[in-house]
C-alpha cells in the first residue's frame, strides 16, 4: 500500500505512570508505563528528582550509634523559625535527641527509656510541649516540657494518704475528722500541674494537744513543688482545703481549727486529674490532645479515644496533661472494642473532626457542642474491612483543588478523605503495591505530606524486606477522580538510597538559631546512622548517584493493524551538558532496537533547546514500539523535558 504522510506525535502534559494494567493498549498516551526518579513539578514531560544528603555532615554533637528509627518535628509555638528537630535511634537503650536553635544534637534527659520499637515513637505539639507516645514499660504518656528541660511523665502520680498525730500541748478538741493531700507544681503564682487527691486518713486528736499535725507523704519524684491539706468534718462527703500550697521542703502542717469552721475552698471533683495512660498515639487538635490505644497490658482498651481537658476548661491548671474522669464528665469514647481490630492511628483533624483509624475500620469524631459527651463516634468505613495499617501513614494534606484532605494507607493501598468523601487511590500503582510487605517486622510503610511541591511521599516495605524500600510519590494536582470516583493520575517512584528509608517527616532546609521557615523532606534510612534531607540542589544521594528515565508504553503509533516507521525524536528541555538517552524497543520487547544519546547543551545563552536524537530511527518491521527516555546509567547530571516529538509514518498493514 503507499505510504502515507509523516505526521509528528508530541508528548507533553504527562499525568504520571500507570501500573494498573498489564495491557499497554488500555494506558493512555499521557501517562508512562513507569516514571522512575522523575516527576513533572513545573515541567510538561518529566524532570529529574532532586538528590539528598546527610545532615550529619552539617551539625555536630551526635550521640546516635544505631538506625535511625523516628524523626520528629516539634514547633513548641506559634515561631516556625523555632523549631525543634527530634529523632531516637534503635541502639539497645534508644538514643533521643533533639536538635534546636543551631546544628547541634542535645541529649534530653528522659525520666523513662523507650523500652521497645523506637519506630513507633509518636509526637505532638501541644501546649507548647511535645507529648511522646512510646513504650516505656510505665503505664504513663511522656512529655518534652521546656520549663523542666526533660521528657518526663504528664500530670503527676497521686500521693499516698498523709500520716496525722497530735502534736503540742493544749486542748484541741477530739473531733473526728478526714484529712486528703494532694501534690502541685507551681512557678510563681501559676499552677502548671496538680495530682488528684490522696485517699483519705481519718484522725480523732486526743483533746489534750494544741493540734492535728498532717506530715506529708513520701515524695512522687515527679518535680512537685508544693503540696495542699484538705479536710472534711463530715465523714468525707465534701472536702476543703484548709492550707495555702506548702512548699515540699516543708513537711508538715499544723491543724488547729475546728473542724465546724473550715472555711476553705472546695477541691476540683474526684478525676478532674486523672492522667494520660500509655496511649500509643496522640494527636492536636489545636484546643486539646486526642490519645489512643494502650502499650500496656492489664484492663487497657485498644479501642478507646481519650481526649484532654480543653485549655482553660479546669480552673487550676494543667489541662493538656489530664484526661476528666468524673462523676459528671467522662472524656473518652470507646469505638467497637472487640470488632475492627485495634486502633491504628489517628488523623486529621478534618473540618474540625479528628478521624480515628482502626485496622479494618475508619471513624469520625463529631463535635456535640456539649461539655459530655464532647464527641459522638460516627463510622464512615464499618464492616468493609478497610481500616488504616498504621498511624505513620496518616497526613493531613490537600487535594487537585487545594482542599484540606487526609491520606492514608490501608491493607488495599492508598485512600483519601475530603470534600468527595472517602476515595481509593491505589490504580495506577497496583502493580508495586501487590509487591508490599504487610508482615514487615519492623516498618512496613510511612508517608511525608510535601506541601512545598504539593506531593506525598508514600514509601513501604516490598518482598520480604522489613524495612520501605519503596517510595512513590503522588502529585495531589495531577490527581483527578475518574467516573467511579477513584483517584488515577498524577504518580511517579522514586529509587535509589532515597527509597531505603524507615520514617521521615519534614524540617527546616536550613538550620540555625532561627529555622528556615521552607521545609524539606528529612528520611531516616533504614542502615546506616543517617538522616537524609531530600529534595535539594545534589546531584546524587548522599554521594551515591541515581539513574532517572521515564518508559513509555509499548504503543502502535500507526493504529493497530499497521505497521510504523519512527523517525528521529526531538527533545525539548533545559539546556546545560547533561546528555539524554532514548531508546526503541520494538515489538514488546521481540529485539533490540535503536538508541543514542544528545547532549542538552546551548548553543548560545538560550536556557531551553530542542535536540533531535540523530542516531534513532525504527524502520517498518515494528508494529509497535516502546521508548525510554533518560539517563543511560546512574550518574549525577539533572535535566528537565518539557516536551518529546515523535515523527511517525504509517506502513503497511499487518498481516496474519
Amino acid at each position: 500500500m503507499a505510504n502515507t504522510q509523516e505526521s509528528p506525535v508530541v508528548l507533553t502534559q504527562m499525568r504520571g505512570r500507570d501500573g494498573s494494567t498489564t495491557n499497554a493498549l488500555e494506558i493512555p498516551p499521557s501517562k508512562f508505563r513507569e516514571a522512575v526518579n522523575v516527576d513533572t513539578y513545573r515541567t510538561g514531560f518529566a524532570r529529574k528528582r532532586g538528590g539528598s544528603a546527610n545532615i550529619f555532615s552539617t551539625t555536630t554533637s551526635e550521640a546516635f550509634t544505631g538506625v535511625i528509627s523516628a524523626v520528629i518535628r516539634h514547633v513548641p509555638g506559634a515561631d516556625p523559625t523555632a523549631a525543634e528537630l527530634w529523632a531516637i535511634d534503635d541502639a539497645a537503650t534508644p538514643v533521643v535527641q533533639r536538635l534546636t536553635g543551631g546544628t547541634a544534637w542535645a541529649s534530653p534527659t528522659l525520666v523513662d527509656n523507650v523500652a521497645t520499637k523506637p519506630q513507633d515513637v509518636v509526637g505532638a505539639s501541644f501546649d507548647g510541649k511535645l507529648f511522646l507516645a512510646y513504650d516505656s514499660t510505665v503505664n504513663r504518656l511522656h512529655c518534652w516540657d521546656p520549663t523542666d528541660s526533660k521528657v518526663r511523665r504528664t500530670g503527676l502520680a497521686t500521693p499516698s494518704a498523709p500520716s496525722v498525730a497530735d502534736t503540742g500541748s493544749g486542748s484541741y478538741a477530739a473531733t473526728a475528722r478526714l484529712y486528703k493531700v494532694r501534690f502541685l507544681v507551681l512557678t510563681g503564682s501559676t499552677t502548671l500541674r496538680v495530682s488528684e487527691l490522696s485517699d483519705s486518713v481519718s484522725f480523732t486528736p486526743s483533746g489534750s494537744g494544741s493540734a492535728a499535725r498532717i506530715t506529708k507523704p513520701s515524695s512522687i519524684s515527679e518535680d512537685e513543688t508544693h503540696w495542699a491539706v484538705y479536710a472534711s468534718a463530715d465523714s468525707g462527703d465534701t472536702y476543703e482545703q484548709i492550707s495555702d500550697e506548702i512548699a515540699v521542703g516543708t513537711t508538715t502542717y499544723d491543724d488547729s481549727v475546728n473542724p465546724a469552721d473550715y472555711t476553705g475552698d472546695a477541691p476540683p471533683l474526684a478525676g478532674t486529674h486523672t492522667n494520660w495512660t500509655s496511649v500509643k498515639y496522640v494527636l492536636s487538635t489545636g484546643n486539646s490532645l486526642i490519645g489512643a490505644g494502650a502499650w500496656e497490658t492489664g484492663g487497657a482498651k485498644y479501642s478507646r479515644v481519650w481526649y484532654s481537658a480543653f485549655l482553660g476548661q479546669t480552673t487550676d491548671g494543667g489541662d493538656s496533661e489530664s484526661v476528666i474522669q468524673t462523676t459528671l464528665v467522662s472524656n473518652y469514647v470507646d469505638l467497637d472494642e472487640n470488632d475492627g481490630g485495634e486502633i491504628t492511628g489517628l488523623g486529621g483533624p478534618l473540618d474540625g473532626r479528628p478521624l480515628v483509624f482502626k485496622r479494618n475500620q475508619v471513624w469520625r469524631l463529631v463535635p456535640t457542642g456539649l461539655d459530655n459527651p464532647v464527641y459522638q463516634p460516627r463510622p464512615i468505613y464499618k464492616g468493609s474491612g478497610l481500616g488504616c495499617i498504621r498511624h505513620q501513614t496518616i497526613v493531613n494534606a490537600e487535594d487537585e483543588a487545594g482542599r484540606p484532605a487526609v491520606y492514608w494507607l490501608s491493607d488495599q493501598g492508598p485512600y483519601r478523605l475530603g470534600a468527595n468523601g472517602p476515595q481509593a487511590m491505589v490504580d495506577d500503582i497496583q502493580d508495586k503495591w501487590d509487591t508490599v510487605n504487610l508482615a514487615a517486622s519492623t516498618t512496613v510503610a510511612f508517608t511525608v505530606w510535601y506541601p512545598a511541591k504539593k506531593q506525598i511521599w508514600w514509601f513501604f516495605a516490598t518482598g520480604s524486606n522489613n524495612d520501605p524500600d519503596t517510595c512513590l510519590v503522588f502529585d495531589v494536582r495531577q490527581g483527578r477522580p475518574d467516573q467511579d470516583g477513584r483517584v488515577r493520575d498524577g504518580w511517579y517512584e522514586f529509587q535509589g538510597n532515597l527509597a531505603g528509608a524507615r520514617c521521615g517527616t519534614l524540617f527546616s532546609n536550613t538550620l540555625g538559631s532561627s529555622m528556615s521557615r521552607d521545609l524539606k523532606p528529612h528520611l531516616g534510612r533504614n542502615t546506616g546512622t543517617v538522616i537524609l534531607k531530600a529534595d535539594t540542589s545534589d546531584t546524587d544521594d548522599a554521594g551515591t548517584a541515581f539513574q532517572a528515565y521515564v518508559d513509555l508504553p509499548d504503543r502502535h503509533w500507526a493504529g493497530l493493524p499497521f505497521r510504523c516507521r519512527l523517525g528521529k525524536p526531538v527533545l525539548l528541555g533545559s539546556a546545560g551538558s547533561q546528555t539524554i538517552k532514548v531508546t526503541l524497543t520494538p515489538n514488546y520487547g521481540e529485539y533490540t532496537g535503536d538508541n543514542d544519546t544528545t547532549t542538552m547543551a546551548a548553543s548560545g545563552s538560550e536556557t531551553r533547546v530542542l535536540k533531535t536524537v540523530e542516531g534513532v530511527e525504527q524502520g517498518d518491521a515494528a508494529h509497535a514500539v516502546k521508548i525510554r527516555v533518560g539517563d543511560a546509567s546512574a550518574n549525577t547530571s539533572t535535566w528537565t523535558l518539557d516536551a518529546l516529538l515523535v515523527p511517525v509514518e504509517r506502513a503497511e498493514q499487518v498481516t496474519p
